[in-house]
């Protein structure tokens, strides 16, 4: 296996978990919102739709993460379907990674299909997140 393949499949699995952590949360399964920080480094740039932001620290980071999942939570959200993910190695220690989503509630029914691309870092804790993009509108 080539680096580039190997980074790609570990950038992958690492994000894999990212979703099953994320969904679990976002769901009520799982309470420990700090789990995140597994996947989010710090400082980190958050674009959504029209608004970015800056998030300096662990804490403004796992802020935003909380406001986030508890606003999936009151909407009824039970689950994403990525639709397309494309990892993209640039080098040994970092990679752009590119997808399309669907978010379901309860019901069943779908309530936001978007797009991500998010750039991530292999830090001395492992990969994180440095910055991401989705957009909801597209």
């Amino acid at each position: 296996m080539s680096l580039r393949e190997t980074i790609e499949a570990e950038v992958r699995e690492w994000y894999g978990a990212y979703v099953e952590t994320f969904v679990a949360l976002a769901q009520g399964v799982r309470t420990d919102m700090e789990a995140l920080l597994d996947y989010y480094g710090a400082p980190m740039v958050v674009v959504v739709d029209d608004e970015h932001q800056v998030l300096p620290t662990r804490a403004a980071t796992l802020d935003y993460a909380t406001t986030t999942i508890s606003a999936l939570t009151r909407a009824g959200y039970t689950g994403s379907d990525i639709s397309h993910l494309t990892v993209h190695p640039v080098a040994t220690g970092a990679a752009f990674i590119e997808g399309e989503f669907s978010r379901h509630d309860r019901e069943g029914g779908e309530f936001g299909v978007g797009t991500g691309a998010y750039l991530a870092v292999r830090t001395e804790e492992g990969w994180r997140f440095a910055s991401f993009i989705t957009n909801t509108r597209l």
